[in-house]
Formats: C-alpha cells, sequence, structure tokens
C-alpha cells in the first residue's frame, strides 16, 4: 500500500478515536450532591447521542485535515510547475548553445583539414595568412568550442525530492536520458582537454608563430573570441618555428588524429545530447503546457 495512503487512514482512524473520547469525557460530569434534587429529571445521553457527537468532532477535525492535504497539494503542484519552467528554460538556453558550438567545430574542421593536407605535402617557406590562420583555429581555439552543458535546475530538481514532478514515466525516462547525456558530454570534454594538453599545446609551443598571433591581434587587444567573430585575419606572413625539428609525418598525424577526436565528439556526443535535449523539451511542454517560443 503506499506509505502516504497508508498514513492518511492512520490520521482519519485517530481522528475517529479522539472524537468518541472527547464527547464520552465532556458528557461525562459528576453532579454535585447539593443539586442532586435539581438533577433528577437529567438523563444521561444514550450511546448514539456520544456517537453523534463524537461524528460531528470528527468530521470538523477531518476537514481541518482535507484542507491541509489540499493545500499540500497545491504548494507541490506550484513547486513542481516552477521547476518545469525553470528547467525549460535551462534546456532550452543549452539547445542553442550546443548548436552554436557544433556550427563553431565544424569551422574547425575545415581549418583543421587544410592544415593537414598542407603539411603532408606542401612547401613550408613562405607561409602566408591563410596557413596561420588553419594553425590558429587548430592550436589556439580550444575551450571556446566545447559546450559545457548547464545542470544547475536538474540538480535542484534532484535534490528537492519533487516526486510529483517525477510521477510521469515519459518525464522519468527524458529526465533519466537527459542525465546521462549530459555525463558523456563532459567525459568527451575531458578526453579533448587531455589530448590538447599532450599533444596539441606541445606541437604549439615548439612549432606555432606567436608573433603572428600578436600582430593579428593588435596584441592581444582582440581576444580568440573576437577573432573567431570577425572571421577576419590580418596579411601577415606566417614563420614556423623549429623547421629542422619539425617532421611532417608527426605533426600530421597529431593534427588527424585531433580531428577524428573533434569528428567523433560532434556526431556522436554531441548529438546525442541533442537529441535527449529535444525529448525532455517537448516532454516539459506536453506534461505542464509550456509554450515553445
Amino acid at each position: 500500500m503506499n506509505k502516504k495512503l497508508l498514513n492518511t487512514i492512520l490520521k482519519i482512524l485517530l481522528y475517529l478515536l479522539i472524537g468518541f473520547l472527547v464527547a464520552y469525557f465532556r458528557n461525562k460530569k459528576k453532579v454535585d450532591p447539593m443539586e442532586a434534587e435539581h438533577s433528577a429529571n437529567t438523563i444521561k445521553k444514550t450511546l448514539k447521542e456520544y456517537l453523534l457527537e463524537g461524528l460531528m468532532i470528527f468530521v470538523a477535525v477531518s476537514m481541518g485535515f482535507i484542507a491541509e492535504n489540499i493545500r499540500e497539494n497545491i504548494s507541490e503542484n506550484n513547486q513542481a510547475q516552477e521547476l518545469a519552467e525553470s528547467l525549460y528554460e535551462e534546456v532550452k538556453s543549452d539547445s542553442i548553445i550546443v548548436q552554436q558550438k557544433i556550427e563553431l567545430r565544424l569551422k574547425k574542421e575545415k581549418q583543421m583539414v587544410y592544415l593537414r593536407n598542407f603539411m603532408r605535402d606542401s612547401s613550408l617557406e613562405n607561409l602566408g595568412s591563410r596557413f596561420g590562420r588553419a594553425a590558429f583555429w587548430t592550436n589556439q581555439v580550444v575551450s571556446t568550442v566545447l559546450f559545457e552543458p548547464q545542470d544547475g535546475v536538474l540538480l535542484q530538481l534532484k535534490n528537492s525530492n519533487n516526486f510529483r514532478f517525477y510521477k510521469n514515466k515519459e518525464l522519468q525516462n527524458a529526465v533519466g536520458k537527459y542525465s546521462v547525456a549530459i555525463n558523456r558530454v563532459r567525459i568527451r570534454n575531458e578526453q579533448e582537454f587531455h589530448f590538447v594538453d599532450n599533444f596539441i599545446r606541445r606541437e604549439s609551443i615548439d612549432y606555432f608563430d606567436y608573433k603572428w598571433q600578436e600582430k593579428v591581434s593588435n596584441d592581444g587587444q582582440l581576444t580568440i573570441p573576437d577573432l573567431i567573430r570577425i572571421d577576419s585575419f590580418a596579411e601577415a606572413p606566417f614563420s614556423l618555428q623549429n623547421k629542422k625539428s619539425f617532421i611532417r609525418s608527426e605533426s600530421s598525424g597529431i593534427v588527424s588524429q585531433y580531428l577524428q577526436i573533434i569528428r567523433g565528439t560532434n556526431q556522436l556526443h554531441y548529438l546525442d545530447y541533442k537529441n535527449a535535449n529535444r525529448e525532455l523539451l517537448e516532454a516539459l511542454r506536453k506534461n505542464y503546457q509550456l509554450v515553445n517560443e
């Protein structure tokens, strides 16, 4: 039996017992001997009258209990609605951000393909701004293209133990899939960072032309997001550093592996997240009458 229902039944029985006891003791009065003559015509209440009075007390107490129960239900429903609306806004916001990140990552893929192919068989002398742009996207544009999902409201929902929110099976499944998708995205982001720290950063320190980046960014006045947004680089010669130690096959292999990781994240983890995100938004709209604006 449902625990809440059992508690309700026990409370009702308790109120009923209290009502009968109160009725009984209220009517069991001792008669003062001095007034015995005046109370000769007093008739004791019958069992039926006790039951009636007890029932009236029980009804009064039960009505208070029912009113409190209704108030609790309304409060829980309001809380569930508020959480649903907050969660919807959070998830919807991330649905926009993840799409923006994917578009940036596709731009990065194109630059990485260009850099990989160029390093394989083209001359590394007199490198221009086109090569510098590809190297910049590959080596410097890292955290800017990573999607970091939000889950503040989702955690609040889980910690609140708001079971009324989870009463719908469709919502339970959607929230579960969404939580799994968030964890997978974060794990994949860590894997990308790990590869960047162990390979891309080393390549950048050894061979990237930081003087070129200082020039195109006006000595740091334009940040990496600024350069990405304007998508324009001043014409400036790019010089590969430490050419004597540069090994084409090794560097192009590192770029190729990084490219595979980027594509895998886009095609699997970010796509799975988008699907889970869309499913949760649909479930929230359906169950809480939310409007997709």
